[in-house]
């Protein structure tokens, strides 16, 4: 693993201490993000298994349950393109199974990428959604685009949307976009990606006003 323990001990105790209830975590970043997150030996996809990495990942995932906070895993990051063959969806399904079968008991919902339109179709998050719902039966699972974005939620086997309003937008921008969104795609919608700080003023009063304007859930803080 790319991060020590001391580094993740922080970003949870971060999320306790801002009043979080959900934390997202990679089962898989090569690319995006401070350190590599892998269970694979030599942090190859779709390769052998490393047990001690998947053991330090069921850890970290026992923990985050153990301080109360639900985990949405996040399946794919986006800048991850160059490590992994996007257009082998049956390598994709194998990772996704060794995720569920390792790790569904401490998850609480899945997202199949993150700004999925870069690097799949539309017909690929949905099957991908489709093998995920069969596999684990009863765990919500949700679609994440580039911002404004939000067509791949209307997908049949997506359950929610989460959404990227863009960095730096005034509130009432944050009121109508969320009430688009929902009126567009006719599920729940999580008001993902509006601030790069989820702990500051700024965060919590745009993660207010989306929960206001019906959003369902927020990933950069609220008050």
């Amino acid at each position: 693993m790319g991060l020590d323990d001391g580094y993740f001990n922080g970003i949870v105790n971060r999320c306790k201490a801002n009043g979080d209830k959900v934390i997202y975590l990679y089962t898989y970043n090569r690319g995006d993000g401070p350190g590599i997150t892998s269970f694979y030996i030599n942090d190859q996809f779709g390769g052998a298994i490393d047990n001690n990495k998947m053991n330090i990942m069921k850890n970290r995932m026992k923990q985050c349950r153990k301080k109360d906070l639900w985990i949405v895993c996040w399946l794919f990051p986006d800048d991850n393109t160059s490590k992994i063959n996007f257009n082998n969806t049956e390598g994709l399904k194998n990772y996704i199974g060794i995720v569920i079968d390792n790790f569904d008991e401490y998850i609480s919902e899945y997202v199949v990428a993150l700004e999925a339109d870069e690097y799949l179709s539309a017909g690929q998050v949905n099957e991908l959604a489709s093998y995920i719902k069969n596999k684990t039966k009863d765990k919500a699972v949700g679609s994440h685009q580039k911002p404004y974005k939000y067509n791949y939620s209307q997908q049949p086997n997506i359950d929610k949307h989460y959404h990227q309003y863009g960095f730096g937008k005034s509130n009432s921008f944050i009121d109508s976009e969320t009430k688009k969104v929902i009126g567009a795609v006719g599920k729940p919608v999580i008001a993902a990606e509006y601030n790069k700080s989820s702990d500051s003023a700024g965060a919590k009063s745009r993660g207010s006003t989306a929960i206001g304007s019906g959003a369902s859930g927020t990933g950069n803080g609220r008050n």
